[in-house]
């Protein structure tokens, strides 16, 4: 499997938090960054979107993505969400107000994408990826997401405060290669990351303890402005397995 950051607030490059990861070069989870990462061709290739949620810094590449597919595609490209995000999408987006409803063009028959809905902990198989989302917690309906191969799997918490599931789920997935979850806040702005269902860094280490998996933790997501602050509270973590994601680092399991 190839896992490809597209997107993450961690590294030295990034501006705004911008979330998206790209799987095998067919599968991307978000859309925060897909067109500001990969060139049309490569945006070509994309078969299936899964959201997270209906966050802009998770969509708000969608719209200059359905643009650059059409005339390029037979078939649409499939946008998997729960029922919340995609009425979202629908009502706030893809409104023909906002920007044109590609759900319809260039007809209802022959669309850009297709939207279907996913059910928390149902398995989606998608280009040869087995592809389950777990509820987490956050300020709307979110999932994170396990992806697997059947001989490697990631798991990706997507934005939320303190949770269990997919620390249960990732505890039990014995080919787990890696963990990605996120840190958006620093540790003297903890009214915030609550009010907003985020992590700090002290937050983070806490949630940690949940993962008995000996993978890398890739963490993402971090306020870009606070970076410099950040950085020194998540190296006091006790933990060897944390690393921060970087731009467009190419991962292989």
């Amino acid at each position: 499997m190839q896992l490809r950051i597209m997107g993450c607030s961690g590294g030295e490059a990034d501006g705004e938090r911008l979330t998206g990861l790209l799987v095998n070069g067919t599968v991307a989870i978000d859309a925060g960054s897909i067109t500001q990462a990969l060139t049309v061709d490569e945006q070509i290739r994309i078969r299936h979107i899964f959201i997270s949620h209906s966050h802009l810094d998770h969509i708000c590449t969608l719209p200059f993505f359905t643009k650059n597919l059409f005339g390029h595609i037979e078939d649409p490209v499939v946008i998997h969400a729960l029922p919340e995000t995609l009425d979202v999408l629908r009502r706030h987006l893809f409104n023909d107000e906002l920007w044109p409803d590609f759900s319809v063009i260039p007809s209802p028959d022959k669309p850009i994408i297709r939207y279907t809905e996913i059910e928390p902990e149902k398995v989606y198989e998608v280009e040869g990826l087995a592809i389950t989302p777990i509820r987490v917690n956050h300020l709307v309906p979110c999932v994170g997401y396990k992806v697997d191969d059947g001989k490697s799997a990631f798991i990706f918490t997507s934005d939320t405060a303190e949770t269990d599931r997919i620390y249960e789920i990732a505890n039990a997935t014995k080919h787990l290669k890696y963990f990605i979850t996120e840190a958006s806040f620093p540790n003297e702005q903890a009214w915030l990351a609550e009010a907003s269902k985020h992590l700090t860094p002290n937050k983070l280490g806490e949630e940690l303890k949940k993962l008995a998996a000996d993978v890398p933790v890739g963490i993402y997501h971090l306020t870009p402005g606070d970076r410099p602050v950040m950085l020194p509270q998540l190296k006091a973590i006790p933990d060897k397995r944390i690393r921060l994601l970087e731009q467009n680092a190419v991962l292989e399991f």
